[in-house]
């Protein structure tokens, strides 16, 4: 467990004359220097400025929504998750070599640099070029910006070498064992992301503004839909698949399976999505909107508490090399458990469920951006927000948002948060200069209540069920737990 921030905070004070100390005398600190480390980073985060990790994590995440906009990056959520793994299990393998315990995660601690380099100009310089060298790898078209940072940061993109007595080359040679791992585990990046397992849906397309129920065979089975003609695929179906970054195996965090339909269960919870639906406030508008606001990853929002974190508890380097290396396992490997379960279930959303069920009535729903609650046909009934083209069971939001507060809780010893966002009046993407009425703040005191919020906003937007929620979150917080004890044997010197 990682100890108080009180304590922390002390130890920098009496780390800041161990190290003076130590600098008179001319002799190494302990084994390896760990307390000098700690008097060097305990300045830098007093200057008021985002260390280099809060600053590759922005870059990152403004790479995952360029390319999304590019891409319409709501069709492949995982990919944002595996994005910032990568980045910041390079970063980290670059900083282990300059701590005393920490070993990395590929070459163990083959890179381990003596005492007197282990400066914080030196750790500044690997985490620089170890994020460079990721983000190249994950985005080549975009090295003009990643040029520009590394420049803005002052180092030098033509800087290649792999001499490891240079922070440079501990860098550049850390990262590329990463990549090497990574090249192979089963993304399909080097063919865009595309499926590896020849996915074929049981249920034939349905149109997006109407169910024939007709051609439906298994209407818990997901349902590809229609849209002017073009039918988006199953995204990523490959991603359960994908080589965990902690975990072993990522069936043995499968939920149980999902409510047959006729079941009491699922008959309840379509009353539950209908009632939601039919009477939405412009609060649960904004937690709908809000939470699908990053579209190339829902993994963007749980590192901006990340980085908000950073910043209330005015970390250091070092601690948020930890801490967003901690976090981006689990997010990646819950995705990898999420998506599992959308293929091995291969369940239904309530927008085709419900269609089906209430096939022929007349039912009180959401009738269209700006035309409010109507009296409409139950085959045409519509989410707040867009169904995204996979299944449903489990949320990846609910995975996500679980996952990050539970590793963010277990760093931190606390489920203390303390955000906000405030939605100006007509600020609604879905309903613009209508939605909402008036502002809306949605502040989030602990970790649990984002991560909660976070799960529920895709019920009021439609797109989940009840129970895609729950198991979901169950899904993150064991994953959290499991890759969080993984990442500290890591950081501890005992992997």
């Amino acid at each position: 467990m990682r100890p108080s921030r009180t304590l922390i905070n002390h130890r920098r004070r009496a780390g800041t004359s161990a190290a003076v100390v130590a600098m008179l005398l001319g002799t190494a600190l302990g084994a390896g220097g760990g307390t000098a480390t700690a008097a060097a980073e305990s300045g830098e985060a007093t200057r008021g400025e985002d260390n280099v990790v809060l600053q590759w994590n922005q870059v990152a995440y403004d790479a995952m929504v360029k390319k999304a906009a590019e891409t319409n990056g709501l069709k492949r959520p995982p990919l944002g998750s595996r994005v910032l793994a990568i980045v910041h299990t390079c970063i980290y393998d670059a900083w282990a070599a300059y701590d005393a315990r920490a070993v990395g995660t590929q070459l163990g601690d083959d890179l381990r640099q003596p005492y007197y380099k282990r400066t914080l100009a030196n750790r500044k310089t690997a985490v620089d070029y170890a994020a460079y060298d990721a983000l190249n790898y994950l985005f080549p078209a975009y090295k003009s910006d990643f040029d520009a940072k590394l420049r803005a940061l002052g180092q030098d993109p033509a800087n290649t070498s792999r001499d490891t007595r240079t922070a440079a080359g501990v860098a550049h040679t850390a990262c590329d064992a990463v990549i090497a791992d990574r090249r192979t585990d089963g993304s399909n990046q080097e063919n865009e992301y595309a499926d590896t397992t020849g996915y074929t849906p049981l249920n034939p397309p349905q149109d997006m503004s109407v169910l024939d129920k007709s051609t439906v065979v298994d209407p818990v089975r997901w349902t590809p839909l229609s849209i002017n003609g073009f039918v988006p695929p199953f995204a990523t179906p490959q991603w359960g698949n994908v080589k965990p970054f902690a975990i072993k195996d990522p069936e043995a965090f499968l939920p149980p399976p999902p409510p047959a339909y006729g079941s009491e269960k699922l008959k309840a919870d379509i009353k539950t999505m209908m009632d939601y639906n039919a009477n939405l406030t412009d609060r649960q508008k904004v937690i709908a909107e809000y939470w699908l606001e990053n579209r190339e990853t829902p993994a963007g929002h749980q590192n901006k508490w990340a980085q908000y974190i950073s910043r209330r508890d005015h970390h250091t380097l070092g601690e948020d090399v930890k801490m967003f290396f901690t976090l981006n396992l689990a997010m990646a490997d819950a995705g990898i458990v999420a998506w599992k379960s959308k293929v091995h279930y291969d369940y239904a959303r309530p927008m085709t469920v419900i269609r089906y069920n209430q096939s022929g009535q007349q039912v009180r729903g959401y009738a269209g951006r700006g035309k409010g609650t109507q009296t409409i046909a139950g085959e045409t009934w519509l989410p707040y927000v867009t169904t995204p083209p996979f299944a449903s069971y489990v949320s990846g939001h609910a995975v996500w948002g679980a996952t990050a507060a539970e590793s963010l809780k277990l760093w931190t010893g606390s489920d203390k948060f303390g955000d906000s966002y405030t939605a100006k009046a007509g600020s609604s993407t879905y309903e613009p200069g209508v939605t909402p009425a008036s502002d809306v703040t949605l502040k989030w005191d602990t970790l649990s209540e984002a991560a909660r919020e976070d799960g529920l906003s895709r019920v009021y937007g439609g797109g989940h069920w009840t129970f895609d929620i729950d198991e979901g979150q169950k899904v993150g917080r064991n994953v959290a737990k499991a890759t969080f004890a993984v990442a500290m044997k890591y950081i501890n010197g005992t992997a």
